[in-house]
C-alpha cells in the first residue's frame, strides 16, 4: 500500500519536464571503440506505471546527455548535476533514475544533464571503460560549455544510481585516468593539459561499489568485466579501494532491505573509505524500500532522500 500511494502521489512527475538540448559527446557522434558494433539503439517501456514513462535504452553506440534549466521562474544558482542511471551495466533506466529526479533539482535551482551511456555488455572495444569514457567526456563538454548551460565549471556534480552509481563513483575516484584519447578542445586545454573531469561532489543512489565476491551485483560485474575475470581487475574496478584524499564530497542512499545491492558492503564501504581518507561524506540507510526505488518507489523515510540531498547541497556545496 506503501508504494501505491507514494506512485500515486508522483504520476504527474515528469508530465512538464522537456530537455532543451540534446548534446552528443563525441565529433562524430559514435564513441570511441564502438564502430565495428553492429547494434541499434532501442528504447524499451518497462512494467507500466500509469501516466508514466518507465524506459529503458540498450544498444547505444552513440551516446549523449539531454540538459534541463532550471524550472520556469526559477533562477539558476549556477550549479549543474550530471545525472547518470543505472541498468546493471546491460540498459539505461532513463526515466526512473534519470528523469524522475530532474524535477526536484531544476525546482531548486540545479541544472540537469541526465546520461545516455554505452554499457559494457555490447562488446565495445575496451568495453570496461566505455561507460567511464563517457561520464569523463561528458563532464569535460558540460564545463567546456558551462557559460551556455549556465553553469560554473567548479560547481557541476555527478550523481548515479545503481550500477550508474558505480559509474559516478569510477569518474569521481579516475576522474585522472586517461581512458580515452583526446578528440577536440573540450578534452585538452590551450596549454595541451587535459581538462578536468573531476566533479564537484557525488550523489550515489543505492549505488554498486564493489567487484568482491561476497557483496558484488554479480549481474553487473559480469557484464563489466565478462565470466573471466582476476584480482587485477577485481580491485580495479572496486571503487571503496580507490579512494584517495582529493575524491569529491559524497551523499550516499540506500536501504537496508536492499536484496539486490547489499548495502553493507557496497555504500557503507565507500563511506568508510571515504571517512579514511578524510573526504567529506554523509550516508543513509533507511530501514525499507529495497533497490531501485528512485523518486517513485521510495517509502517510508526514503521517500525523504531527495530534499534531505538538496539540503545537504545547500549546506556543504556553497
Amino acid at each position: 500500500m506503501k508504494k501505491i500511494i507514494a506512485t500515486t502521489l508522483s504520476l504527474l512527475i515528469c508530465a512538464s519536464i522537456f530537455a532543451q538540448e540534446k548534446v552528443y559527446l563525441w565529433p562524430k557522434k559514435t564513441g570511441p571503440g564502438s564502430e565495428k558494433v553492429k547494434i541499434e539503439e532501442q528504447i524499451i517501456q518497462r512494467a507500466a506505471i500509469p501516466g508514466h514513462e518507465n524506459r529503458a535504452i540498450s544498444g547505444v553506440t552513440q551516446p549523449y546527455f539531454e540538459v534541463y534549466k532550471p524550472a520556469a521562474g526559477v533562477e539558476s544558482n549556477k550549479r549543474g548535476i550530471l545525472i547518470i542511471p543505472g541498468g546493471a551495466y546491460q540498459r539505461v533506466v532513463y526515466d526512473t533514475e534519470g528523469l524522475d529526479y530532474v524535477k526536484g533539482y531544476t525546482e531548486a535551482g540545479y541544472t540537469c544533464f541526465v546520461l545516455v551511456y554505452r554499457t559494457p555488455n555490447d562488446k565495445h572495444k575496451n568495453k570496461e571503460t566505455v561507460a567511464l569514457q563517457d561520464a569523463q567526456r561528458a563532464m569535460r563538454i558540460i564545463k567546456g560549455r558551462a557559460e551556455e548551460f549556465g553553469v560554473v565549471p567548479h560547481r557541476v556534480g555527478v550523481m548515479g544510481s545503481s550500477a550508474g552509481g558505480h559509474v559516478a563513483a569510477l569518474l569521481s575516484t579516475k576522474f585522472k585516468d586517461e581512458v580515452y584519447k583526446p578528440v577536440d578542445k573540450f578534452d585538452k586545454t590551450e596549454k595541451g593539459e587535459w581538462t578536468s573531469a573531476k566533479p564537484a561532489f557525488q550523489f550515489l543512489i543505492y549505488p554498486v561499489i564493489t567487484m568482491k565476491d561476497q557483496f558484488t551485483h554479480k549481474g553487473s560485474r559480469t557484464n563489466l568485466l565478462g565470466e573471466k575475470f582476476n584480482q587485477e581487475d577485481i580491485d580495479a574496478y572496486s571503487c571503496e579501494l580507490l579512494v584517495k584524499g582529493d575524491t569529491p564530497d559524497a551523499f550516499i542512499v540506500c536501504a537496508i532491505d536492499d536484496k539486490s545491492v547489499n548495502p553493507e558492503g557496497n555504500a557503507f564501504e565507500y563511506w568508510k573509505a571515504l571517512r579514511k581518507q578524510n573526504c567529506m561524506a554523509e550516508i543513509h540507510i533507511f530501514p525499507e524500500s529495497g533497490h531501485g526505488f528512485g523518486i517513485l518507489s521510495a517509502y517510508g523515510t526514503a521517500k525523504n532522500w531527495q530534499n534531505m540531498s538538496i539540503d545537504w547541497l545547500k549546506t556543504y556545496q556553497k
